[in-house]
């Protein structure tokens, strides 16, 4: 038998929430091959998450909604929680849990953010430019939700996860991971390490945020960049 494996990686165009249904499509059928039990949807409102819900029902696999904690208080003008009335009841009714009360492992939420008006830098900053570079934005978020729903018990750490993400609604990127702690990222023992295992899903054109924002410091890029949206990302 052959020591590799041939698979189907979609590339889109241009990235956002137009990806959706193409993202959800190959993620069901790499759910299918049945060798992952657990999917992760980064979902702030939850609609995405309920989309992927309903479109795999009845195959066996736990899905976890991750959305955001109360640090951010309100995001797309929605205030805290995030998930509410009837996709809130219908996430419930298909078991799908629902992360929004621990804090983001790369957009910030932590007190080194808060030195960062004092120009520290912290590293998951670093982690993050780096991940969005090389699969965009949704990559970033993908890798995020595993490791917030790892830190929060949603999802046991070594086992491989698939997670959906994208750039700024939606979804247009999908990856299988072996999932972590965030701090087992870089363990000294391969066994916990995170690891990207497969991309199924991401845009061939890359955008970011301009401009960044820690509680009440902001930072602006001098370059011009393909911004995503008009405002800034809550880090």
């Amino acid at each position: 038998m052959p020591d590799y494996k041939v698979r189907k990686i979609l590339y889109f165009k241009k990235p956002g929430p137009h990806n959706t249904d193409n993202v959800i499509r190959i993620a069901k059928e790499r759910i299918k091959e049945r060798d992952i039990k657990y999917a992760m949807v980064a979902s702030i409102s939850g609609q995405t998450a309920l989309r992927f819900a309903e479109e795999i029902e009845g195959l066996d696999v736990s899905i976890v909604c991750v959305s955001g904690f109360p640090g951010w208080l309100t995001i797309h003008e929605i205030k805290y929680p995030f998930v509410k009335g009837k996709t809130r009841k219908r996430l419930e009714k298909l078991k799908v849990s629902i992360v929004e009360r621990t804090p983001s492992a790369l957009s910030g939420d932590t007190i080194d953010y808060g030195l960062a008006r004092y120009g520290y830098i912290p590293a998951s900053w670093i982690m993050a430019e780096t991940l969005e570079v090389v699969g965009g934005y949704g990559l970033k978020t993908a890798i995020e939700a595993i490791l917030m729903a790892t830190d929060c018990g949603a999802v046991p750490p070594s086992v491989n996860v698939l997670s959906i993400a994208g750039t700024d609604k939606g979804a247009d990127t999908a990856i299988v991971a072996r999932s972590t702690f965030s701090s087992w990222t870089f363990s000294e023992d391969s066994n916990r390490r995170f690891q990207v295992l497969e991309i199924l899903a991401m845009p061939h054109t890359k955008k970011w945020y301009k401009r960044i924002g820690v509680g009440g410091l902001s930072f602006q890029e001098v370059e011009k960049g393909e911004a995503i949206g008009p405002g800034a990302e809550t880090l």
